[in-house]
This record gives structure tokens, C-alpha cells and sequence, in this order.
């Protein structure tokens, strides 16, 4: 070998050296930032108006996982769309851990029955299941309805003058009245549904004596409730709810297949960093355990109920074809 040909592979040699080390310190740096996740504010996206009970779940939750984290956690609200827009943000922001969803079965499963959606529902990263709670049917306080059962008598005898609180569509609430509908064989079309944005103008309405009977998460009603604004006719769940000890089940009422229940959770655009998912899942199942956050919680209607990303993931699979089932038999 010439002494020319020499250095020339020395050269390249070197080169070759120069271009693995930074290779192994890029590599070395990101797997660094990832095991010190998180290092910078999160942001959790709500794709629902402030005040619905799927936000003020989240905002407990983002609480305690920012006393944990040492870092801060905020909650961003983007409704409108059905959902629809908030969730297509999350998925198609960065796979960096800094973006969640704070995600829930109106922006998960049963968006699976919106025809022509930008993305799939595995698309996402299954983070942690945080809490599950229960659901409402409720009326006017001075409604002449005392019971669920004189509600649904009311509804078959006159279904057009039967006016209900939808929120769009695809919501717990929404098909906790098909499954209402189903359960006293009506036909939900012949009823008047009245559609609003969230929760919180749901029930402002059905307190001002604009609709006849809403539905959704405890924390949304209890405000009125206190107020002597509405009465809460059942609640689902296999109890009765500590902040509405008077009020029976809906199995109770005579309705044992009225069975609904909301969740939340977190996931996250495809391909987040396992160590960031980790991250996250952990802190999921230590502050759920937290008496202060389960007191929190436990007001709102919910309890702790913990699933990390693949049971997560098989629970939402589960409920997507139960919302599917419910819708294909909705008129």
C-alpha cells in the first residue's frame, strides 16, 4: 500500500470514527432525555368547552401528575368537531410525550361509529386509564316526574313533546339515553333530542326548564343539585353514588340495563417513547392511590381504575364493539 492510498484510509477512517461518535452521543442524548421525562411542561388536550365532566376529571388528574412530575401539567381545551379536531391535533403533534390526549370514550371508542374519520382509532398510544364513573338521568326540580319510571311513562304516552339533552351524538350521555330508549321500546326518533356543545349547557338547560330531562357525569349536576335546581332520578353503577345517597340506581328504579358508565385516560400519538409511556403509566398508578386525589375523584362520580397501555388498550377495543352494537340498533 502506497503512502498516499495510506493516508487516504486513515482519512476515511477517521471520518468514519467521527461520524459514530456522534451517532452514539445523539443516541446517547435522547435515551438520557427520555429517562428524565419529562423535562418540560405537558400539555394534556381536552377535545371538549371547559367545565364538562371529561375536562374537570382530566384537570384532577393533570394536578396530581404535576406534583409528581415536578413539572408542569395543563390542561388545553379544543373542542368543536365532534372531537374530531382536538384528537387529530394530539395525533398528529410529535411522538415526544409532551402532547397527551386527555382522552375519554366521546373522543375513543365511540367515535369509531363517525363515518369518514381523518384517523383510526389505533393510532394512538394507550397511555393509562385513570378513573370511571358513573351517569345521570335527571329533570327539573320542578318537574312533575319523581322517577325514572314516570319519566319513561310520560315519554311513551307523548314521544314528540319528550325533550331530551343530547351533546352530538357520539358522547357516554348520548348512548346512555339509546340504551333508556331501548329499555321502554320507543322509538328515539319520534322524541325531541336537543343537541348542545357539553355537559355544563346541558344542564343549564334542563335547570332553566328549557328540556325536560338530561343525563351525564355526577360533577356536572351536583352544583344544581345543591342548588335545589334539578333532581336526579337514577344513577348507573352498581351503587348508589356517597353524594346522592337518596337517589336509587337505575336497577334500582327498574332499569337493570341501564349500565353506562364514562371513563378517562391517556393516550398519546403513535410511537411515543416507551420510556415516556412508562413515565406516565407509573405516575398514573401512584396517584390514583393518592386518599386525596381518590376524594376527588370519588366526588365527581368516578372511582380510581387503574389499566396500563395494553389492558387499556383491550379495554377500549371491548367497549368500542358494545357502542357499535347500541348505535346499530339506535333509529
Amino acid at each position: 500500500m502506497g503512502r498516499e492510498s495510506f493516508l487516504k484510509n486513515r482519512k476515511y477512517a477517521a471520518i468514519g470514527l467521527m461520524l459514530g461518535g456522534f451517532l452514539l452521543f445523539g443516541a446517547t442524548s435522547l435515551w438520557c432525555a427520555e429517562s428524565n421525562y419529562p423535562t418540560k411542561p405537558i400539555e394534556v388536550i381536552v377535545p371538549y368547552p371547559p367545565g364538562a365532566s371529561i375536562d374537570m376529571a382530566h384537570r384532577v388528574l393533570a394536578e396530581a401528575m404535576a406534583r409528581e412530575f415536578k413539572q408542569s401539567v395543563n390542561v388545553i381545551n379544543k373542542p368543536g368537531g365532534n372531537a374530531i379536531l382536538g384528537v387529530k391535533f394530539v395525533l398528529d403533534s410529535p411522538p415526544d410525550g409532551y402532547t397527551l390526549l386527555g382522552d375519554s370514550p366521546g373522543s375513543s371508542s365511540l367515535q369509531t361509529v363517525v363515518p369518514n374519520l381523518p384517523y383510526k382509532l389505533e393510532d394512538r398510544t394507550f397511555i393509562a386509564l385513570g378513573s370511571q364513573g358513573v351517569m345521570t338521568y335527571y329533570v327539573n326540580s320542578k318537574s312533575p316526574w319523581k322517577t325514572l319510571k314516570e319519566a319513561a311513562e310520560a315519554a311513551k304516552k307523548d314521544p314528540k313533546s319528550f325533550t331530551w339533552a343530547g351533546l352530538s351524538g357520539t358522547t357516554v350521555t348520548d348512548v346512555s339515553f339509546v340504551q333508556f330508549f331501548q329499555a321502554i321500546n320507543l322509538d328515539a326518533s319520534k322524541t325531541s333530542q336537543v343537541n348542545f356543545p357539553a355537559s355544563g349547557q346541558a344542564v343549564q338547560a334542563v335547570a332553566g326548564g328549557h328540556v325536560q330531562v338530561g343525563g351525564g357525569g355526577v360533577n356536572a349536576i351536583l352544583p344544581y343539585v345543591a342548588s335545589g335546581k334539578v333532581r336526579v332520578l337514577a344513577v348507573t353503577g352498581e351503587k348508589r353514588h356517597k353524594e346522592l345517597p337518596d337517589v336509587p340506581t337505575t336497577a334500582e328504579a327498574g332499569f337493570p340495563s341501564l349500565n353506562t358508565t364514562f371513563w378517562v385516560g391517556l393516550t398519546g400519538p403513535a410511537k411515543l417513547p416507551k420510556a415516556a409511556v412508562d413515565r406516565l403509566s407509573a405516575a398514573m398508578s401512584k396517584i390514583v392511590k393518592d386518599p386525596q386525589v381518590t376524594a376527588k375523584i370519588e366526588t365527581q362520580g368516578a372511582v380510581p381504575s387503574f389499566l396500563g397501555g395494553e389492558d387499556f388498550k383491550k379495554f377500549v377495543m371491548k367497549e368500542v364493539e358494545v357502542a357499535k352494537l347500541l348505535v346499530s340498533k339506535s333509529p
